[in-house]
Formats: C-alpha cells, sequence, structure tokens
C-alpha cells in the first residue's frame, strides 16, 4: 500500500516546502507535531532541490518558518 503523505519532521524543511507552494497538514503524533505533505514526485523534487542548498528570499523564508513554528506550537 503506497502511502498518501509524506511525513516531515524538519520544519526548516517544512518551510521550505511551504514556500515552493505545498502547504502541510499538521498532525500531533504523541508530543511530536509532523508536517504532512501530498506524496507527489514534484515534493520529492522540492525535497531534492532543498538538499541541495539553494539560494532562496531570506526573509520570505524566515516570514514562512515563523508562521510555522506559530501553528506547530498552536497544534500541540
Amino acid at each position: 500500500m503506497e502511502r498518501q503523505k509524506i511525513p516531515i519532521l524538519d520544519i526548516h524543511t517544512a518551510a521550505f516546502l511551504d514556500m515552493r507552494g505545498y502547504a502541510p497538514c499538521l498532525t500531533k503524533q504523541g508530543t511530536r507535531v509532523v508536517f504532512d505533505f501530498p506524496n507527489s514526485q514534484s515534493v520529492l523534487r522540492a525535497i531534492s532541490i532543498y538538499n541541495e542548498n539553494p539560494e532562496v528570499p531570506l526573509l520570505d523564508y524566515v516570514s514562512r518558518l515563523r508562521k510555522l513554528r506559530a501553528r506547530m506550537l498552536a497544534a500541540r
């Protein structure tokens, strides 16, 4: 059975994916909050691009990171 979601625990990766237009669903697993993204080739490619250390607009990235952190803390 194929997974419907890609679970991401790293908030920095999740912020990058959010910047690329992939909005995460947040789910609580125990005391952790997991960022779930759709299981698609485009999301996997975006993760690969993140791992290649691309240049990104810093203020946009930090803004996404802050918003995700606030959503994560609210979900706890």
